[in-house]
């Protein structure tokens, strides 16, 4: 879709924002009920956290270590299983809040463009299943079948790489003014003010106390979906995830 200044956006964050999990670990958790051998591969993942805590691994290297769980997996069973997800699970998780609000975003006319760190081998088929126009996200080489500790190409789609992945894309009009008269930006993170100062309208979800008080000084609301997710039972349920053990009931 070509964009001119009279274009209106509507960006959205994904993982905290359209829903309350993390689906790279949501997207583990559902290749390896299906394939329960594949917990094996993620203990070069495990082995890596403590020095990933220390800071001595960034998050791009944490990133590729941990996408190793899909080692081997042909192209287009990838493709079967990330279509699959989003249209059987990352779908149904989304907010109910969340979803009102993507449509209220459509209806006005708005240019609707998920932009998230999480890689693209599932990211594009979210963006399909629920009718964005436009998907960004981290770029995974693609190759016959998946390797071992598999390449990212570009940034680590967080922070201003969401901004210059846009422009890069085509997606931003040129030389447009920012913030765009009309558009919104929602995401659940500090790490996104680069995407929210890119919209007129900014909207926090279930933000963290600090980052409330920042979004009110600067005019931007807060959305507060319900269920809410406790940062404890957040990381109890990525743990039962990445073994496949992890149910939403």
């Amino acid at each position: 879709m070509a964009a001119d200044s009279s274009t209106r956006f509507a960006f959205f964050d994904l993982d905290g924002t359209l829903l309350p999990w993390d689906t790279q670990l949501l997207f583990c958790q559902f290749v390896i009920s299906r394939h329960g051998w594949r917990r094996l591969l993620l203990l070069p993942f495990f082995l890596c956290l403590p020095l990933a805590a220390l800071r001595i691994l960034r998050s791009r290297i944490l990133k590729r270590v941990f996408l190793s769980y899909l080692t081997g997996l042909g192209r287009a069973d990838l493709a079967a299983l990330a279509d699959a997800f989003a249209r059987d699970v990352a779908r149904l998780h989304v907010w109910p809040e969340m979803r009102a609000e993507l449509e209220a975003r459509r209806a006005e006319g708005c240019v609707l463009v998920l932009n998230t760190a999480s890689p693209d081998i599932y990211a594009g088929p979210i963006a399909r299943e629920l009718g964005f126009h436009h998907c960004v996200a981290t770029r995974v080489e693609p190759t016959g079948r998946m390797k071992f500790c598999p390449r990212i190409i570009g940034p680590n789609n967080k922070r201003a790489a969401k901004i210059t992945a846009m422009n890069d894309l085509g997606i931003l009009p040129a030389a447009a003014t920012l913030p765009l008269p009309g558009s919104w930006a929602y995401t659940d993170s500090v790490v996104d003010v680069p995407l929210l100062e890119c919209a007129e309208h900014g909207r926090l979800v279930h933000p963290s106390p600090e980052f409330a008080a920042m979004g009110g000084q600067r005019g931007w609301q807060c959305l507060w979906p319900d269920p809410a997710v406790t940062r404890a039972r957040w990381r109890l349920a990525g743990l039962q995830m990445m073994l496949g053990l992890w149910s939403s009931r």
